[in-house]
Order: structure tokens, then sequence, then C-alpha cells
């Protein structure tokens, strides 16, 4: 007994310890394909939330395509049912149509908002999921209102191909501002693993997304459009609420015009400037800046408006040296800059900016 015992023992450690070298050799490979080298603590927090909103989003767009092509069937249908001929190819026309007019208003919107996207990406990346969201809503109506197809598709469509654009055009300023130093931005190794993690995540939304069609009873034409609105507002509620976590878990380190008085705000009233974690924390994402850039970049007619010609003059001499007038301005102050000044000078700008809204006058 005790001879027959001791190989049992033997081949439970050996059996063990093969299922740990599986193990570490599926996450080791796990890891080198999905996990970039060298990122910041943020990083983390943000994909999983990334991977909660992707998986939502391609759910939801299973159920707006589905809606769509079941509208184009009840269509035909009703109209084989009022005694109208139904042309195959009118289908495939309204299709393709739609989806010509998306890419013409694709190609409209970053022709008018290319250079919008880079100094303000964290609002534009959740202003694109809002529009994403809208069009999958309008794919979905479809089907509640076939006739009115071109319409609310076309519609769809073109808010799709801009929240698209904007995502993308967003993306690279994201994905940068996880690389832990300045030395390791690793950004391509970043994109890279990060479309990866989102190629595995949409294929398994999909997934969902088809089984609880068919649980719920809505991939064909009999479904319930109330249904089909009810699954629609759960989910994208639910995706909206998870862009908006992961869009809080970026955490930029360069400054753009909200950032930059922020920091300043902050440091001319406590005398310590925030770090980057603490000013991200005090970023808009719903709304706007709490200073637009109207507001502190008026045109020079709009600051001298309302002032006599020796106020204005006394302001141009104070400025005597500098690449900025700052000037009373509606309940604040303006800044006008002067033509070709450094980012150097911006910045002192907003600092005289800050210290006079701190004083409640030009210092």
């Amino acid at each position: 007994d005790g001879v027959a015992a001791a190989p049992a023992e033997v081949s439970d450690g050996a059996s063990g310890s093969m299922s740990d070298r599986a193990y570490r050799r599926s996450k080791g490979w796990a890891k080198r394909v999905f996990m970039p080298a060298s990122v910041t603590a943020e990083y983390h927090t943000y994909i999983r939330w990334r991977w909660i909103q992707r998986l939502l989003s391609a759910t939801v767009n299973v159920f707006g395509l589905q809606a769509m092509i079941m509208a184009v069937g009840l269509r035909d249908a009703r109209a084989v049912a009022g005694g109208h001929a139904v042309v195959g190819a009118a289908a495939a026309v309204d299709w393709v149509l739609k989806d010509a007019l998306g890419k013409v208003t694709r190609l409209c919107w970053a022709g008018r908002m290319g250079r919008s996207f880079d100094g303000d990406a964290k609002r534009w990346r959740f202003r694109s999921s809002l529009l994403y969201a809208t069009g999958n809503g309008l794919q979905i109506a479809t089907f509640a209102f076939p006739s009115l197809f071109l319409a609310l598709a076309t519609t769809a469509n073109c808010l799709k191909q801009v929240s698209m654009l904007t995502s993308t055009a967003t993306r690279s300023a994201i994905y940068r501002s996880f690389a832990s130093t300045e030395t390791t931005n690793n950004l391509g190794d970043v994109t890279a693993k990060g479309e990866a993690q989102i190629a595995v995540v949409d294929l398994v939304g999909m997934l969902l997304g088809l089984l609880v069609s068919k649980r719920l009873g809505v991939a064909s034409t009999l479904a319930n459009p109330a249904t089909l609105v009810a699954i629609y507002l759960a989910l994208s509620i639910s995706e909206i609420g998870a862009m908006y976590k992961e869009i809080k878990c970026v955490v930029f380190r360069s400054l753009n015009l909200e950032r930059a008085n922020i920091v300043l705000g902050d440091y001319v009233e406590t005398g310590i400037c925030p770090g980057p974690v603490e000013v991200a924390r005090s970023e808009r994402i719903l709304r706007r800046p709490k200073t637009p850039r109207p507001d502190v970049f008026p045109s020079v007619a709009d600051l001298a408006a309302g002032l006599s010609a020796a106020d204005v003059e006394a302001h141009v001499r104070a400025a005597a040296g500098r690449d900025f007038l700052l000037m009373p301005w509606k309940d604040g102050f303006g800044v006008a800059l002067r033509d070709g000044a450094a980012d150097g000078a911006v910045l002192d700008a907003l600092h005289a900016r800050a210290r006079a809204a701190a004083a409640g006058s030009v210092q």
C-alpha cells in the first residue's frame, strides 16, 4: 500500500506543476498581447471601464443593426399588403445612400472641427459617445417607423460617422497620457494593445447582443418596439455612465486652457500648484469649462468697447514690454495676445489674469 501511494503523490505533484506552468504561460501570453509594457497607474482603471463601455456599445449596436434590417422587411411587407410593387433594388439603394451621406458628413466634420480636438480631447471623446448612442437610438426607431427608414437611418449613420471620427481623433492624445514617463512614450505599444483589447471585447459584445436579442424575442419583425426601446435605454444609459468613469480616469500632464486656469487659479489662491491628478478631478466632462475661451481671449474691439480712449491708452502703456494686454472684461478680465506670442507669454497672461481676478483689479 505504501509503495502504491507514492506514485499517486508524485503524479498529483506533476499534474499540479503542469497546470501551474500552463497558467503562467497563458498569463504571460495574454500580457504580451493585451497589456503595454510601461503605463501609468491610471491605465488599469481606465481599461476596466473601457471594456465595460465597449461591451455595452457593441451589444447595443447589434440591436440597432437588427432593427434597421427588420424595418426594411416591414416596409416592403406593408407595401405588398397594400398592393404596391416592391423593387428589390430600392432597399439596397436606400442602404448605400445612407452610408454615402454618412461619409460626406464625416468629411465635412473633419474639415470643420479637426483642430478643435487636440486641446479638449476628454470632453470631445465623451461627446462622441453621446452622438453614437443617439445614432443607435435612431437606428432602433426605424423599426417603429419603417416608412421613415431613409431619413432616420441616414441621420443615425451621420451621427455615428461624426462620433467615430471624433473618437479616432482624440484617441492618440488619451493613449499618450498613459506613458509612464516622457522617455517611455510608447504610444505605438499602448495603441496596439488597446486595439487588441477592444477587438476581443467587441466580439464578446456582438455575441452577447445576438444571444440577448434571441432570448428576449426581439430578433424578428414580430418584436415589440417598446421592448427594443427599453433595452436600448437601459444599455445606453449604462454605456454613457461607463464612458464618463472611463474619461475621468484620464490624467493629462500637459496644459490646455482649462487646466492652465485651474493650476494658476489654485496657485494664486493657495500658493501651491496642484498636481496632474488633482487637476484631472477638477476638469469638467459634461459641462463647458468654467471659463470658456471667448471669456478669456475676447477680441481687442470687444475689450475696448465701453472704455474711453484715455483708459485704453493707459492699459496699453501698462502692457508695454509684454506680449499681452490685460483689461477689465464683463465680470472679470480679458486678455489680448500679441501676434506670434509664445506659449510662455500665454501662461504669463493667464497668470496675470488670475492675479487680477483675485485682487479685483489689473496689477
